[in-house]
This record gives structure tokens, C-alpha cells and sequence, in this order.
């Protein structure tokens, strides 16, 4: 396992409390009602239809260069997409980069077999998710095991279903996809007005190339001209009232707590209502845990209040609790990281951030917090060093 790290002998981050108070909610309040498994059945007629490959294959199948990006020195590495004659992923407005999730998530050894991985979401930015042609969301597997050569391939998500003469098929996932989490062998996606969706990253199928998506007859299947399609396994759902008042904007995963959890949050660019909630994951299943059936209350739940807040986590270290928020400040201006240990006042860590801050991830083995940048011509994929804020 190689880890790349940009030295930084000093750092000087301004910093300012926040006039705003942190509000407990009442989690037992905040409840989810889970279909896991729920396209199992249709999963099992495409394995029977489609090459099923592994991550490591799709890794070893990258195709697109990772290329150098010159953010600033508190950033401990940095990096961004491929741009060149005839494709251009930094400056496209066709995809806008949202989610974000490591190999460090995945295995708390940070990764995934061999390979050292970030995974990043992308939402089909110009088509309306009511038109069937929308290519709904593709996911990005980066390789950063070896730092001199970082490359990726974008992988589309897809949504299983059975034609009327009993065919497996799929469709895209017309979702924002803003936030990911990748545990095990599954990838969680939120669904800003529904919950979160669940993708089997032990089913990832190869495809014909073309411009078809799903099955487009005598055998053929494709994906919008992408290689690898991931089938989408099951389903988290609002299920209480408070639930469903709830955006499902960002996702994160904190492998600090006994059991391990992860937080969601609620985007609204004002900060009304902006609220962050958590939920215990099951190590063995992979999945929420459940206080009943397969309904899962949440153990934690707050208004923070901060406008434009676009990714959270948390780290637990030595007993104390803080959770760091990403918020964004248009396309002109830096972004904000806020950090909040429960108890003390909100930090503003004013201006350390790309533009267009995104969702966030922590990676304990650096002690690094990655996120990115969404907006054309400023889409870093970065990290900053958790302790220094």
C-alpha cells in the first residue's frame, strides 16, 4: 500500500467561532424502512445474461489520467480529471462531480485488495431526470495506488427491471447522487427525496458499447457507451414523518465509533433546516441496524443551522467527538470547512476549501479529509489533514 502525501511544514488557517447554536433533535424520531435485496432476483437472471467482473478488474481497466492540479499547500494532495482532445471531464458541463468515498471506508485496512481507491459520484447535469434519455449517475473508480501514475474509469449506475416478456434489463439512476458510501462490498448513494440507494459492487457487469441503455435486443446489452454497469441491490426509505422531511443531500462514513456509523445531511443553501443525522451500520451485514424488521432509527440527530452545507463527517479521537461540515460560496468563492465538537461553538475555518466544495470522506491511515470541487474548470479531488482544524 502506498500512500501519497504532500509534506506541509507549516500552515496558518484562519479560523472564527460561529454565532450559532447547535440544536439536539429528537432521533428516535428519524426512522428509515429497508428493501435490502430487493433486485436480487433480477440480479441473478444478469448474472446468467453478462460478464460479472471485479473491482479489481475495473481498476486494472482504467483508462483515463488523473492529472496534476496546484491547489494550496494546506492541501496534503491533490489531483483532478482528464482533459485532452475529444474528452474533457474538468470542463464538461454534460457531468457535474458530487459524492465522495475511499477504499478506506470500504476495509479499515484502507484498501481494497490491493488497490488504494476513491470513488467518486456524477449526476447527468444537462438532460431533466424526466426524460428518458437522462444518463443518471456514473461513478468514478480512481486508482491512486501508485502516486506517480493516478488514473480512473467512470462506471454507470443502473436500476434492474424485468421487460414485459420477462427479460432482465436496467435503466439509469436519475438521482443527484450527492453523497456515496462505499462498505464492504456495498456502494450507498443517497437519494435527495427518498433515502438512500444501495449498489452490489460484487455484481459489476460488462457491457457492449453503444448507445443503448439496458437490454436493446438479440442478446445485446448496453450503457450509454460505458464499459462497466453497477446494478443497484436495494433500498433504505423514509419511513417517519420526520424522515420525510428530510433531503438526503450527502453521506459519510465513520469507522471512529462503537459499532461503526455514518451521518447524512440536509442541503438547503439559506441553512434552514440544514440537519445532519446518524445511524449504526452492522459489520457483518453491511447494513443499517435495525430496531425492528427492517426499520432503522437514527442514534443521533441536529440542526447545525450552516448555510450551504454540502458534506459531513465526523472523527472520534481520545474520546472526544467532532464533526467537520463542507459548505460551499458560489462558484467565485472559496468554500468554508466548519468543525463542531458537541458541546462547544461552531468553528468557521473561513476559505480552505475549492470552490464548490462537495461531499466529504475521512481516511483514518493520514488522518486525511477528502472532498472536491463540482463547478467546470475547478474540479480538484483533494485532501486536507483532519488534525489541523
Amino acid at each position: 500500500m502506498v500512500w501519497i502525501t504532500r509534506i506541509v511544514i507549516s500552515t496558518v488557517v484562519a479560523a472564527s467561532l460561529v454565532q450559532a447554536a447547535v440544536e439536539k433533535l429528537d432521533a428516535s424520531k428519524f426512522t428509515l424502512f429497508g428493501k435490502p435485496g430487493h433486485y436480487e432476483s433480477i440480479i441473478a437472471k444478469l448474472d446468467d445474461e453478462l460478464p460479472n467482473v471485479t473491482v479489481a478488474e475495473v481498476i486494472r481497466n482504467t483508462n483515463h489520467p488523473n492529472l496534476a492540479y496546484s491547489g494550496p499547500s494546506h492541501w496534503v494532495q491533490d489531483f483532478t480529471w482528464d482533459k485532452k482532445t475529444g474528452y474533457n471531464d474538468q470542463d464538461t458541463t454534460k457531468w457535474y462531480p458530487q459524492g465522495i468515498t475511499s477504499s478506506s471506508d470500504a476495509y479499515d485496512k484502507g484498501t481494497y485488495g490491493d488497490n488504494n481507491i476513491i470513488l467518486t459520484s456524477w449526476y447527468d447535469h444537462t438532460v431533466p431526470s424526466s426524460d428518458s434519455s437522462n444518463k443518471g449517475v456514473r461513478i468514478s473508480f480512481i486508482d491512486m495506488t501508485n502516486p506517480s501514475d493516478i488514473k480512473y474509469r467512470n462506471v454507470l449506475l443502473v436500476v434492474p427491471y424485468e421487460t414485459s416478456s420477462g427479460s432482465p434489463s436496467f435503466h439509469s439512476v436519475k438521482i443527484h447522487a450527492g453523497g456515496i458510501m462505499w462498505y464492504g462490498n456495498l456502494l450507498y448513494v443517497v437519494d435527495t427525496a427518498n433515502g438512500i440507494r444501495i449498489f452490489d459492487l460484487s455484481h459489476i457487469y460488462e457491457v457492449s458499447i453503444g448507445d443503448g441503455i439496458g437490454n436493446v435486443g438479440s442478446g445485446r446489452y448496453e450503457a450509454a457507451n460505458y464499459k462497466y454497469v453497477i446494478p443497484q441491490w436495494g433500498h433504505y426509505l423514509a419511513y417517519s414523518s420526520t424522515a420525510k422531511g428530510f433531503n438526503f443531500s450527502f453521506i459519510s462514513l465513520d469507522r471512529t465509533t462503537t459499532p461503526d456509523s455514518f451521518v447524512m445531511g440536509h442541503y438547503n443553501s439559506t441553512g434552514y433546516n440544514n440537519r445532519v443525522v446518524r445511524f449504526d451500520i452492522d459489520y457483518n451485514s453491511r447494513l443499517p441496524v435495525h430496531s425492528s424488521g427492517t426499520t432503522a432509527t437514527a442514534t443521533e440527530f441536529y440542526n447545525v443551522g450552516l448555510k450551504s452545507m454540502q458534506g459531513a463527517t465526523s472523527v472520534t479521537k481520545n474520546g472526544v467527538q467532532k464533526y467537520y461540515f463542507s459548505c460551499s460560496r458560489g462558484e467565485n468563492t472559496n468554500g468554508h470547512l466548519y468543525t463542531w465538537i458537541p458541546g462547544q461553538d461552531v468553528v468557521e475555518h473561513t476559505g480552505v476549501l475549492s470552490k464548490g466544495p462537495e461531499d466529504l470522506a475521512y481516511r483514518q491511515q493520514n488522518d486525511e479529509l477528502w472532498t472536491l470541487g463540482e463547478h467546470p474548470g475547478e474540479r480538484p479531488i483533494y485532501a486536507l489533514k483532519a488534525g489541523s482544524y
